[in-house]
């Protein structure tokens, strides 16, 4: 299991990546900054199901992948501050 951080102006977000994605999002997170639009293969937090997060990466500061060995805590995934 891994998470994508996403790290903005008074924002923080983190999404858990799909399984089978997560060197796609490793790659998509060096855009950081750019004045690009990027999609990365995340998890629903409401139904586990794959979906995709669509990302303005000129309004994310930082990003970074982690895996995780543990379970998911209830409500861990997307916005919040």
């Amino acid at each position: 299991m891994a998470y994508v951080m996403l790290y903005g102006a008074g924002w923080t977000q983190r999404w858990q990546v799909a399984p089978e994605a997560v060197d796609s999002v490793k790659a998509e997170i060096g855009r950081v900054g750019r004045n690009e639009t990027g999609h990365l293969a995340v998890l629903d937090p409401g139904t586990s199901q794959p979906t995709t997060l669509v990302v303005a990466w000129q309004h994310v500061a930082a990003a970074v992948v982690l895996r995780a060995d543990t379970t998911e805590v209830e409500g861990s995934t997307g916005s919040y501050r």
